[in-house]
Parts: structure tokens; C-alpha cells; sequence
């Protein structure tokens, strides 16, 4: 329902409208009744998603980080952010504030391959919605720097206060089909439910005594590579 009460979201190295139709879909329903909601689709690709979009930002491929610390700098700089927030909720503020100083707009919009008036026109989206939500996926997540590009996308709202709290928050589209349900009942071969590792003798007798059974297996099962070699 995030996607509904939001005034500003965000896509991230997702197309959303192919990888994830059904909340596109719900998406595509909640701009149609409230016009105002702005969507930003940052994507080096004109993708069916960017259809939606408000503001597409085009950038160079790989340079998510610098434009995730550009819009940071701009929030600062317009005093946009939520120092009680920060203050009581999260550490490390006065480095990240240092590193973001040297990302200018004129910096950022020649790395990124945007205009300069781009790149303000979506921080000052950010900085002015009561609820700020950002979508990303497996465009940031599969990069060689996929850590960096999450944590800089997340400081946007950490740095905001645009975290647990209705319409907010940085929301992580699964990449696979019901890939967190595999691993929250221990449909995987070396899982057990509850993220118990199947090889730890401990999670084995846990989960065997919450079941009420003697045991279980100590060999993990096949991973899905493997069950195809043992079918052939």
C-alpha cells in the first residue's frame, strides 16, 4: 500500500513494468487517481517503465552512485533533511556529509550524462514529498558495485527520516519468483525455515523440536543444479 500513500517514488535498475506487472499494474492505477504523485525512473534505457515516469534520468550506465550522492548534496544544500532523524537513528552522518560535498551538480551532471536542472528538479521532488519510496532491483543489485549503489540509495532516505514510517522507505523488488518465500520456509536445499542453515547441528535440533520430530538430516538436499544431474 506504500505504492498507493507515497507522493514520490522512485525506480531504481528496475523495468518494472515487465519484471513486476502485477505491481506496476497497481502502480500504473494509483497515477492515474492522484496525478500529483511524481515518479522518477532513473534507467540508462527508454524502457516501457519510463512510460510512467514524470522524470526519466537517462543516466551513463554505472554511475548510479555518484548520482544517488549528487541528489544527497542538493538535499543538504537546501537544508532537506532530518537531522533529529539522524541524530537518533543512524551513525556515520558527518563522513557521509564530507564525501557528498564533492559531488556539485556540475560534477554529477558529467559523470551521469543528465542535465544539471534534472538533477534538481528530482531532489527537490525528494525533499518536498511528506513520503518518499524508492523501488529498485536487480539493476543495482547484480552490479560489481551493487553494495554501494544500495547504501547510497538508502542514505537518501535515512538522511531524510523517509524510513518506517506509511509512503516511505527503500523497498527492494525480489528478483526472482517468490524468492523470499523460498527462503523464509526453508524451501531451499541448504535452508531450514526461519533462515536455519541446514548444516548447523544446533538450527537441526531447533527446528526438529518445534516440529516433534527426533531429528533431521544432517547432508543438506540438492541445490537445483545438482537435482537435475541426479534426474539424468
Amino acid at each position: 500500500t506504500d505504492v498507493e500513500q507515497s507522493q514520490c517514488l522512485m525506480i531504481a535498475g528496475s523495468n518494472m513494468a515487465w519484471a513486476h506487472p502485477v505491481l506496476f499494474r497497481r502502480l500504473e492505477a494509483a497515477k492515474a487517481e492522484q496525478p500529483d504523485k511524481r515518479i522518477i525512473v532513473i534507467d540508462p534505457r527508454r524502457t516501457d517503465t519510463c512510460e510512467i515516469a514524470d522524470l526519466h534520468l537517462a543516466l551513463r550506465p554505472g554511475t548510479d552512485v555518484a548520482l544517488f550522492h549528487g541528489l544527497l548534496h542538493l538535499l543538504i544544500e537546501q537544508r532537506q533533511i532530518d537531522h533529529a532523524f539522524i541524530a537518533a537513528h543512524t551513525d556515520g552522518f558527518e563522513a557521509l556529509q564530507s564525501l557528498v560535498e564533492r559531488y556539485t551538480p556540475a560534477l554529477v551532471a558529467a559523470e551521469c550524462g543528465i542535465s544539471e536542472a534534472d538533477l534538481h528538479l528530482a531532489a527537490s521532488w525528494i525533499g518536498d514529498a511528506q513520503c518518499f519510496l524508492s523501488l529498485w532491483c536487480m539493476g543495482l543489485n547484480q552490479s560489481s558495485a551493487g553494495s554501494a549503489k544500495n547504501n547510497a540509495l538508502i542514505n537518501l532516505h535515512l538522511a531524510t527520516g523517509q524510513i518506517g514510517k506509511v509512503g516511505s522507505g527503500p523497498f527492494s523488488l525480489t528478483g526472482q519468483p517468490n524468492a523470499m518465500g523460498g527462503r523464509e520456509t526453508g524451501s531451499l536445499s541448504t535452508l531450514l525455515p526461519w533462515h536455519r542453515d541446514a548444516a548447523n547441528p544446533e538450527h537441526r535440533r531447533e527446528v526438529a523440536t518445534y516440529w516433534g520430530v527426533d531429528n533431521l538430516p544432517e547432508q543438506p538436499g540438492l541445490s537445483a543444479v545438482d537435482l537435475f544431474e541426479a534426474v539424468r
